[in-house]
């Protein structure tokens, strides 16, 4: 996953766990403080070990060159 998007979201749970603990819904709030915090534990995990974070495989591009060596320019 994207660590922005599970910053964001953590912060969002955050926020709104707080402000619905405020307001005395506090099941609601509980769940949302929860999952904020395991969005959170997974956010530091992708940053610091980047087990989370997908890379592309290689993509071999050797039989797109010309007879003069040259790269061959495609429209797409």
């Amino acid at each position: 996953m994207n660590p922005q998007i599970l910053f964001n979201s953590t912060l969002a749970l955050l926020t709104t766990g707080l402000i619905l603990l405020f307001k005395g819904i506090f099941v609601l709030g509980f769940v949302s403080l929860i999952i904020a915090l395991g969005t959170s534990i997974v956010w530091l995990m992708s940053g610091f070990f980047e087990k989370f974070e997908y890379n592309p495989p290689e993509t071999d591009l050797d039989n797109e060159k010309d007879e003069e060596g040259k790269g061959v320019l495609k429209p797409f």
